[in-house]
């Protein structure tokens, strides 16, 4: 028979949250509708330091060598702006805002300030997770099915930057109330 706390309980995350572009900043934006809910990756690579005589993974010689974040979210709002947002590197034509290839070559424009998910606790607490510098590289991909909503995955990594390569690219929250 398992016990359960009162934290154990209030720290349950329910539903399936809101994902916002630019959250906190003046160009702030709701993503749009999801279906599917959404999800927040965090992938280490780890290092074991070898030595002589090394037995097994030893605490205290292991190392991050590298770390990638990634926020994968179902939209089912496919604006343009939506649609552009997943296709890096694609122009957009000023006047019809057809969007078409590119050249290949993705402007630092390109990358949101911060995709951040936002979800509500049992004990009215929210997990904040933000990714920083974030630009989608799983491409576009629609499908539309009679009788049903289409709904386009949209996954967004986080990018260091490079003129600061100690800042974070994601960070995890637990806030009392929303600002």
């Amino acid at each position: 028979m398992v016990n359960l706390t009162t934290e154990q309980i209030e720290s349950v995350v329910i539903d399936s949250g809101m994902v916002y572009l630019n959250y906190g900043e003046v160009d702030e934006k709701d993503l749009a509708p999801l279906k599917g809910g959404s999800s927040f990756i965090v992938e280490q690579e780890i290092k074991d330091v070898e030595y002589d005589g090394m037995r097994g993974k030893t605490k205290g010689m292991r190392r991050v060598v590298t770390e990638n974040a990634y926020a994968t979210v179902n939209l089912m709002g496919l604006t343009q702006g939506n649609i552009k947002l997943a296709i890096a590197g694609a122009k957009v034509e000023a006047i019809t805002l057809a969007i078409t290839n590119g050249t290949g070559k993705i402007a630092e424009t390109e990358y949101v300030k911060n995709i951040t998910i936002i979800a509500k606790t049992l004990g009215d607490k929210y997990k904040v997770i933000t990714l920083y510098n974030a630009l989608s590289d799983n491409g576009f991909s629609v499908t539309m099915v009679d009788k049903e909503e289409s709904v386009v995955e949209l996954q967004l990594a986080a990018h260091y930057d490079p003129l600061n390569l100690t800042s974070p690219i994601y960070k995890i929250e637990e806030l009392d109330a929303l600002v």
